[in-house]
């Protein structure tokens, strides 16, 4: 029985320690992850996750990539969303807060799209700030259009 209270008692204390290290990894970011000078661009995402076109290529809803961007000593001056492996780059509003949104129009996607496919790009955004620092985000994000196929079946 002494040696059983012992194995529990030198299991619970690191049972109780893995657990609370994975609730930081329910979508909450370490401070680590923010520089303490200059811009940093985090939680960057598209709306909708795949942007669908109709029969003219225009967006079936909205089309947008956010993101957030961080700078604790200046202010942050210009943010832009750059494609890849396309001939695009987009300049991103300030929404308020941290958040800065780029708003795909119906002439970029239609660069974008291909008849009858979904297509992925990877684009990177770039933020600098009123000192001058640039920063990139760390991962590209995924932005896929979806065109529907337009050549009409024979037969």
């Amino acid at each position: 029985m002494k040696t059983l209270f012992k194995i529990v008692g030198s299991i619970l204390p690191i049972a109780v320690i893995t657990m609370s290290g994975c609730a930081t990894l329910r979508g909450e970011k370490g401070g680590e992850d923010i520089a303490a000078t200059g811009p940093t661009v985090i939680n960057v995402r598209t709306n909708p996750g795949t942007i669908e076109l109709d029969r003219s290529f225009r967006p079936m809803k909205g089309a947008e990539v956010l993101a957030d961007v961080k700078d604790f000593t200046a202010k942050v001056t210009d943010v832009r969303l750059r494609f890849q492996h396309a001939p695009l780059e987009i300049p991103m509003q300030h929404v308020g807060g941290t958040t800065w949104r780029a708003q795909l129009t119906p002439e970029q996607l239609k660069l974008l799209a291909v008849s009858g496919q979904t297509i992925s790009y990877d684009a990177t955004i770039i933020a600098r700030d009123e000192n001058g620092k640039v920063a990139m985000s760390k991962d590209p994000v995924k932005v896929a259009v979806k065109a529907p196929e337009l050549a009409q079946p024979v037969g």
